[in-house]
């Protein structure tokens, strides 16, 4: 007999036969939706413990109020700017997600998106696809080696894109409130140190209303060496019109992105972006691999399980609420 009741907000997976099984083991039974709002949820969530949420957002006191029995909302990934975690810590709702979800698989799609930007790769492509075979269109062509690499963020996947770096010989600096000093060989620097003397900017920030549109024409204006710049965080970290103008008056030599401020404007528009050949955009697919899906797929669902049960959850945004737990 079901005990609990855990609700799937949205997703992006084909089956959820982990979750089921994971959750089955805690006396929970799965119910999975695709709701395209929060005003959709609304009428779901009177007799639900738990919700297991993607992308759909914000999930704040508007929704608590309608979920008098939830207990624990469990995120498929890292980033929290879905759900509002000061107002679930209010109504004792634990907040988990997975920190270290996907540490190498954007680490590694972040240095392939800079390969192939530095090495011009895909612009060359591009040209032969079109019968141009020459030099011509890969000149300047910087050695990796010359190169200083800006890494605003140095969490745990900006300090593995940087250990992936290390033997091309790059300089790396960056900057973090959350550090001091020297890590791995990589120096901190103030922001516009870092954006005045960098070849590449890398953005592995967290999305904050202190980093919305943090990278915008001012930040652009102060980036002396024409960089190119890559985004695996967040697309709102950028202000997109400001990119456009940047690459348009080669302020900046290229850009590689694999999140967007708008995915509907760019994707299904005739958008500025689309005209730079010096532009890579992929599908929000850094974090993926079949691996990284199954392991987050499971730990999302072990999360909300331990709470369910009265233990602590692997990870928690509101450790506040810890004590409450065995």
């Amino acid at each position: 007999m079901q005990k609990y009741k855990v609700l799937v907000t949205d997703h992006v997976f084909d089956d959820f036969d982990i979750e089921r099984e994971v959750l089955s083991r805690a006396g929970a039974g799965l119910f999975v939706n695709q709701f395209r709002s929060v005003d959709e949820l609304l009428p779901h969530v009177g007799d639900i413990h738990g919700l297991l949420n993607c992308y759909l957002g914000p999930l704040d006191r508007r929704l608590f109020d309608a979920a008098p029995s939830l207990k624990v909302i469990s995120r498929y990934g890292i980033g929290l700017d879905t759900i509002n975690v000061e107002d679930a810590t209010q109504y004792g709702i634990v907040v988990s997600n997975v920190p270290d979800h996907a540490v190498n698989e954007v680490a590694d799609h972040t240095v392939g998106m800079f390969l192939s930007l530095a090495r011009k790769i895909n612009l060359s492509w591009t040209r032969v696809k079109r019968g141009e075979w020459s030099l011509s269109y890969v000149k300047p062509l910087p050695a990796l080696r010359t190169m200083t690499a800006g890494f605003i963020g140095f969490g745990k996947i900006g300090r593995a894109t940087a250990a992936r770096l290390k033997p091309f010989g790059l300089r790396m600096i960056f900057h973090t409130p959350s550090w001091k000093g020297t890590v791995n060989g990589c120096s901190q620097v103030t922001l516009d140190e870092l954006l005045a003397t960098s070849d590449a900017v890398f953005i592995h920030c967290p999305s904050t209303p202190e980093t919305y549109h943090m990278i915008d024409w001012n930040m652009i204006e102060k980036m002396e060496r024409r960089p190119l710049l890559i985004n695996t965080a967040r697309g709102s970290i950028i202000d997109t019109g400001s990119l456009v103008r940047g690459l348009a008056e080669n302020r900046i030599r290229g850009a590689a992105l694999d999140v967007l401020e708008d995915i509907n404007a760019v994707v299904r528009k005739n958008h500025a972006l689309k005209k730079f050949e010096s532009v890579i955009v992929t599908p929000h697919s850094a974090f993926y691999s079949d691996e990284s899906v199954k392991d987050l797929r499971y730990r999302v669902a072990e999360n909300a399980a331990r709470v369910l049960c009265g233990e602590k959850p692997l990870f928690c945004a509101n450790e506040q609420l810890l004590q409450d737990f065995e």
